[in-house]
């Protein structure tokens, strides 16, 4: 049966993401339509085009939260085996580039919207608050501690698959191909995001090794910015919770794989595992020796 059909969570997921897809669509064609291509008004002049421009920029933030709860969702409902997980991982990882992306424009052109309103300040006090103006935004920065901790995740999982600790299903009917298409089917007809395919996966994840993922360190990086994070969000426990959650799983894949890279992959007495015994949806590596 189609994952779909069966679980009215994912398919209302899915229904939200691509609304808010066609509605970005036909807000950026009325856009363009209204305006043109470039419009001889200057922008800074022209409120409206603000308008639109505010408008575009929160839908298309709005489009890659759903979609990212759309892939999130997927292990709530037990939706993927452990075959599924480098792919899984992979494009939530694309997803919260383009959420990342999304949130720090809106949130810049907010901010700039903000600025424009107050006085003009002295020039030396603009020099003063250049540096915090390049700041990214701590909301920006949560979602990179999750991006980082997906995409250490997935070549991981790469690297498993690589090394042949984790042999994908033989079946000519379900092939990694077959698979990719089977659980973003959806979101590829909706372009969530753009120009991302099965190929795309392929030739991120095709060298991935334990040599290359200890050299860049994606887990240290995600718990580095948790850590760094949580001062902004005193007064969020969710936001807390979720940082301190990011942060464990961090911490244990990073002992993890540098048990993994100093041991050696191939060693057969090592037993890797997975477990989600700190964060419902990313998961801790378990390396024990036999």
């Amino acid at each position: 049966m189609d994952p779909l059909q069966s679980n009215p969570d994912l398919e209302e997921g899915y229904c939200k993401a691509l609304l808010c897809r066609l509605r970005f669509r036909k807000l950026e064609l009325a856009f363009k339509k209204e305006f043109g291509e470039a419009s001889n008004t200057p922008k800074n002049e022209n409120i409206c085009f603000k308008i639109f421009q505010h408008i575009l920029a929160w839908v298309e933030e709005q489009t890659y939260w759903i979609a990212s709860r759309f892939l999130i969702l997927g292990f709530e409902l037990e939706l993927y085996t452990i075959h599924d997980y480098c792919m899984v991982y992979w494009y939530i990882y694309v997803v919260l580039i383009k959420l990342c992306e999304k949130k720090h424009l809106r949130m810049a052109m907010s901010s700039g919207a903000i600025s424009a309103k107050k006085k003009p300040k002295k020039k030396k006090d603009s020099l003063k608050d250049a540096g915090i103006d390049y700041q990214i935004p701590a909301a920006v920065l949560f979602l990179q501690s999750q991006m980082y901790l997906a995409e250490g995740l997935s070549m991981m999982f790469a690297a498993l698959r690589n090394e042949r600790r984790i042999v994908p299903p033989q079946s000519p009917f379900n092939t990694e191909h077959e698979i990719f298409i089977q659980q973003f089917e959806l979101l590829q007809k909706a372009c969530l995001p753009d120009r991302i395919s099965y190929m795309s996966f392929k030739e991120s994840t095709v060298h991935a090794s334990f040599s290359t993922l200890a050299m860049y360190d994606y887990f240290k990086e995600a718990q580095r910015i948790a850590k760094e994070v949580k001062s902004s969000f005193a007064n969020d426990p969710d936001k807390m919770a979720e940082l301190r959650r990011i942060e464990q799983v961090a911490e244990h894949n990073s002992i993890a794989l540098n048990v993994i890279c100093r041991v050696g992959a191939l060693d057969p007495s090592l037993n890797i595992s997975f477990t989600f015994c700190h964060h419902p949806f990313f998961a801790t590596a378990i390396v024990k020796r036999s």
